[in-house]
């Protein structure tokens, strides 16, 4: 059974260790200007000392009680009712077995209950066709792309509330 928790600090070891083996565009994929190449414990818990009352929160994405991955919710907009999704990761062991698809699905569903969010937006690379497919399962449609300055195509994808 799959959880979304508040991360924790020792949980920090665990996602450096998933970036280890990595390259600085792996890190850029899935954290954006977010952290550093090389990843660090020190960068993942200094955002998590500086997480209260911003407009961010970060998650640790559990099976049973294993850390199987990352989610933060970013941008949280209580104005206009929006909020992205980002340095999205699933522990590289663990991908191709739906458990990325699992927890977004699980994370949307919690958003959308438990904060009055009524729009998700994530941005995804191009060359990233897994990501790409967990995120269409899950729902997300594909708004607009963008080249950005290092020539990767970034693909805008967006959720809504049902309801809204």
């Amino acid at each position: 059974m799959i959880r979304i928790i508040p991360l924790e600090k020792k949980d920090a070891s665990r996602i450096v260790d998933w970036n280890k083996a990595k390259d600085a565009g792996f890190l850029m994929q899935w954290a954006g200007r977010g952290y550093c190449y090389p990843l660090t414990v020190e960068q993942i818990t200094e955002r998590l000392d500086s997480n209260a009352g911003m407009d961010y929160k970060i998650f640790g994405i559990r099976m049973d009680e294993s850390l199987v991955g990352t989610i933060e919710l970013m941008k949280i907009d209580f104005i206009t009712k929006r909020a992205a999704i980002g340095r999205f990761l699933i522990d590289p062991a663990k991908t191709g077995k739906g458990y990325g698809t699992e927890a977004l699905q699980l994370f949307v569903n919690k958003v959308f209950a438990g904060m009055p969010i009524d729009m998700l937006e994530l941005t995804v690379f191009d060359f990233n066709q897994p990501a790409i497919r967990c995120y269409q399962k899950a729902g997300f449609n594909k708004t607009n792309e963008v080249v950005r300055p290092n020539g990767w195509i970034a693909i805008n994808m967006e959720i809504r509330r049902k309801d809204s």
